[in-house]
C-alpha cells in the first residue's frame, strides 16, 4: 500500500514538474518596433552638383562619389556610422552629379530613378545652383586677363571700360539664370516635400570670386548676385530648412576652396567645414530610428491552458484515486 502511493505521488510530482517545465519552454517573446531618439540621421541623401559630389578631391572620380573619403558626405557617413554603431545601420546615398544644374536635378527627381532612396530617407541633403550662374561670372575674369598662371590682374593694364562692359552685358544673363533658378528651386522643393517624409536641407553657395580684392568691380557684382541667390534659397525656407555654407565661408574662400588656382571647389578643409556647418544643424534638429526589439516575454493562452489542464489531472489524481486506494486496502 505505502509503495503504491508512494508511486503514485512520485507520478504525480513528476508531472506536476514537467507541466512547468513545458510551460516555460512555451514562452514566447514577440518581436516590437522601438523608437530610438538619435542626433543624427540614420539614412542621408545628398543632391546636387560637383560640390556634393566632392570634385578635386583625393579619390574622386565622376562616375562614384563614394571612394573621395574627404567630402562631407563621406566624412558624415563615416562619422554617423560608427556614432550609431549598436544601435542601427546608417545609409548615405549620394547622387550628385559634377556639372548638373537645377533644371538636371529637376529631371533627375522626376524621373522617378531616385524615388525610393528618397522615401526612405531621414534627410536630403541639396547643394544646386552654382552651375545656373558661376560658369557665366566665371567667364568674367577670362575677359580682365584672369588666368591659372596669372591669377592677379595687371591693374596698370587694366581696362576699366572694358570690364564695365562686360559687366553690363552679363548682369542680364545672370538676373535671367536668377529668375530661372528661383523657379527650377520651387520645383525641387515640391517634388521632394511629395517623395520624402524626411527632412529637406538646401546649401547656399559662397562667393568663391571675393579673392579678386585688387578690382573692387568684380568683388562688388559677384557679392550683389550671389546675395541674390541665396536670399532665393532663404525665401523658400518654410519648405526646408537652410544650410547656411555662404555665412561660414564669408571672407575665408582663398582658405576653404581652390581658387589659388582658378578652381570654386571647395578643398579638404573646405569640405571638413561644410561636414562641420550640416553636423551642428543634423543635431539641433534631431532624429529617431526604429528598431525591431524583442518585447516582454508571455504566456500564450494555449500554453495556460496546458498548464491548467495539467494540474486539474493531478487533482484528479489527488481528489479522486488516491482515496478509492485508501478504501480498497481498509
Amino acid at each position: 500500500m505505502k509503495n503504491m502511493l508512494k508511486k503514485i505521488l512520485s507520478l504525480a510530482v513528476s508531472a506536476s514538474i514537467l507541466f512547468g517545465i513545458t510551460g516555460c519552454s512555451l514562452v514566447r517573446q514577440d518581436m516590437t518596433d522601438v523608437v530610438h531618439e538619435t542626433e543624427v540621421p540614420p539614412d542621408m541623401v545628398f543632391l546636387g552638383d560637383s560640390i556634393a559630389a566632392g570634385y578635386g578631391l583625393d579619390g574622386y572620380t565622376s562616375t562614384d562619389n563614394y571612394s573621395c573619403p574627404d567630402s562631407y558626405a563621406n566624412t558624415l557617413k563615416a562619422r554617423y556610422t560608427e556614432e550609431l554603431d549598436g544601435l542601427c545601420i546608417h545609409n548615405m546615398q549620394n547622387f550628385a552629379v559634377s556639372g548638373a544644374t537645377s533644371s538636371d536635378l529637376l529631371e533627375l527627381l522626376n524621373s522617378g530613378t531616385i524615388d525610393d532612396a528618397l522615401a526612405d530617407s531621414d534627410a536630403v541633403v541639396v547643394s544646386i545652383g552654382g552651375n545656373d550662374l558661376l560658369h557665366i561670372m566665371f567667364n568674367m575674369l577670362g575677359n580682365f586677363g584672369v588666368t591659372a598662371e596669372n591669377h592677379t590682374i595687371n591693374i596698370s593694364e587694366f581696362d576699366l571700360f572694358g570690364a564695365a562692359a562686360s559687366l553690363l552685358s552679363m548682369d542680364s544673363d545672370i538676373d535671367e539664370a536668377l529668375a530661372g533658378f528661383e523657379i527650377n528651386l520651387q520645383k525641387i522643393s515640391a517634388v521632394l516635400n511629395e517623395k520624402t517624409d524626411g527632412r529637406i536641407y538646401i546649401q547656399t553657395l559662397y562667393n568663391p570670386l571675393e579673392t579678386f580684392s585688387d578690382v573692387q568691380a568684380i568683388v562688388d557684382f559677384s557679392d550683389s548676385k550671389l546675395d541674390r541667390f541665396n536670399e532665393i534659397i532663404k525665401t523658400g525656407s518654410a519648405e526646408y530648412t537652410v544650410i547656411d555654407v555662404a555665412a561660414e565661408f564669408e571672407g575665408r574662400c582663398s582658405e576653404l576652396t581652390r581658387i589659388s588656382e582658378l578652381d570654386i571647389h571647395p578643398n579638404e578643409k573646405g569640405h571638413a567645414e561644410i561636414a562641420g556647418i550640416i553636423d551642428s544643424v543634423f543635431r539641433a534638429d534631431g532624429f529617431s530610428c526604429i528598431v525591431q526589439e524583442y518585447g516582454e516575454p508571455y504566456l500564450p493562452l494555449s500554453t495556460i491552458f496546458l498548464i491548467l489542464g495539467g494540474f486539474c489531472a493531478m487533482l484528479v489524481v489527488v481528489i479522486l484515486v488516491i482515496p478509492k486506494l485508501f478504501k480498497k486496502y481498509e
